[in-house]
Formats: structure tokens, sequence, C-alpha cells
């Protein structure tokens, strides 16, 4: 997974998650679980990967237990064969989004992401470095919320996490970054239109459009067969 071509992992994925989205198939969901799940396994450590597993569960068994519910209040009532099977198609469906989204998370990382996106879409420089940008202050932001939070409790004001108090500082210092960001960019002469050299070249090769072709055949044919 990790030598595919980036934009054609996120389009092969997404698909299969729409396609998902549209039925209620849970052998279809079941397929597509199990082997994403076998690739997520292959990239990331077991230990990491059952925990994944584990937190699915958890949301899966509360969504069966919705679509169980759902389904004899207002749907099928009291036949309980056609509302567990309804519960089981809606918790196969968090299995399968959740391995799905992880094992392209595990098998990409964000700055190979935009820069695939740059070079198969001709996604504009100015999207791309601020999408860039977002991501890497984004891990900056749970340390500054602590600071401002710690920075009220020295001047004796109480608030609780949720609070606008807690907000409206972040709101500004978000604000302060990207003027400070969009400053430092001109300052070094950068152009959005002009051509760009990229250390990494993406191209989309025949694995890619094999897999992609993969994809397409088990989530049709799993449709239509399963």
């Amino acid at each position: 997974m990790r030598t595919l071509n980036p934009t054609v992992k996120l389009f092969a994925i997404l698909g299969l998650a729409l396609l998902v989205s549209f039925q209620n198939n849970f052998r279809l969901n079941l397929l597509l679980s199990v082997l994403f799940f076998g690739i997520t396994v292959n990239e990331r450590s077991l230990k990491k990967s059952l925990l994944l597993f584990s937190a699915l569960t958890l949301a899966a068994t509360g969504v069966f237990f919705t679509g169980l519910l759902y389904y004899q209040c207002n749907q099928g009532g009291p036949s309980s064969t056609a509302a567990i099977r309804y519960g089981l198609d809606m918790a196969s469906r968090i299995y399968c989004f959740g391995i799905l989204g992880s094992s392209f998370s595990v098998s990409t990382t964000i700055n190979e992401l935009i820069y695939s996106l740059q070079q198969q879409l001709r996604l504009p420089a100015v999207f791309a470095y601020g999408l860039l940008a977002a991501f890497q202050i984004a891990p900056i932001i749970p340390a500054e919320y602590q600071n401002i939070r710690n920075s009220m409790r020295s001047r004796g004001i109480s608030v609780n996490p949720f609070s606008f108090k807690m907000l409206i500082p972040l709101l500004v210092k978000s604000i302060r970054w990207s003027e400070l960001l969009a400053t430092a960019m001109l300052s070094r002469g950068f152009d959005s239109e002009a051509k760009r050299t990229y250390a990494n070249t993406f191209r989309v090769t025949f694995m890619d459009a094999l897999f992609l072709s993969l994809c397409l055949v088990m989530g049709l044919g799993g449709t239509l067969i399963l």
C-alpha cells in the first residue's frame, strides 16, 4: 500500500466507502473489513490494530442496538430476525468505514497526499500549502490550550473545558499564526503561479491502475453477487 499513488488510493477507498454507504450488504462490508484489516495489520503493529478494532467494536455495538430498536419500532414490527439483520448491516458499516480509513492513513502521510494532489489533480499551491500549514499547526493547539487555561487560573479566573473564554484566545492565536505564516511566505518570494519542482515525484503506475481496478471489481462484484 505504501508504494501506491496517494491520489489513486484516496479515490479507490472513497469509492468503496460511498458504495457501502448506499446499500445494506453485510457480506460486502465483512469482506472489505477483513481484507483491509489485513492491510492495516501489515502496515501497523498488531497492538495498535487491536486497539483500533476494540474502539470500532464499541462503536459498532452501540450502532447495532440503535438499528435493532429502530427497526422494531419503525420498520418491520417485532420481527427479531429482520431487526437483527438490519442491526448487523448498520454495525458492519462502522467496521468497514473505520478500517478503510485506517488502511489509508497508516500507508500515507499528509505530505505525500498533498504533493500527489498537486501533481495528479493540479491542486493550486495556495490550497496545498494552506493545508500543509493547517496540519502542522494542529498538534500545537492542545499545548496552547493548556497554556491559556493555566494563564487564566493564575489570574483567578475559573473556566470549564468548554467555556467560550477559552475559545476566544485560541481563535485570536489562530488568526495571528495565519497572518505570520502568510507574511513569512510572501517575504520569501512565494508565488502561487510559479512553476515548481518536487523532491518526490508521484506518477500513476500499472500497480495503481491494478489496485483501482481490483477495488472497483470487488465493490461492484460484491454488490451484485453477495
